[in-house]
């Protein structure tokens, strides 16, 4: 088991996506704030064994290396795309156009942004109108 001894305000890393911080102290209290990624179960100890005692207690998604790499290269080629400043060959570059101006980062960000929360939503509603 790794001790650590931290200030009020201080922070530990786990895993490199798990920020956990001392908040306050008070007596023998200590109140810490936890950061985790959506999905990452973050329990008291107490209720995590209840919930494993009653059979309710969540697994942690199963990592899959193969997501992953796909999830990184996802983003290396968006990144590429979103910071190109100036276009060599109209003919031969990949653009993203809407009408005659093409999308600054900022902008395609903005519009990908934009068309997630929409299907997103347009899913939702379709949940919502089955029996």
């Amino acid at each position: 088991m790794l001790m650590l001894s931290r200030n009020i305000g201080k922070a530990v890393i786990i895993g490199g996506n798990i920020r956990v911080s001392v908040a306050q102290v008070n007596g023998c209290q200590v109140r810490l704030g936890i950061e985790a990624p959506r999905g990452v179960v973050v329990d008291r100890e107490e209720i995590h064994q209840r919930r494993v005692a009653e059979g309710t207690a969540q697994e942690a998604p199963a990592f899959d290396i193969d997501d992953h790499v796909k999830l990184v290269a996802d983003a290396r080629r968006y990144r590429w795309l979103r910071d190109r400043e100036r276009i060599e060959d109209p003919d031969e570059d990949l653009l993203v156009v809407r009408g005659d101006n093409w999308f600054s980062g900022e902008e395609l960000d903005q519009e990908i942004d934009t068309a997630l929360r929409l299907e997103a939503l347009q899913r939702q509603a379709v949940l919502e109108q089955q029996p």
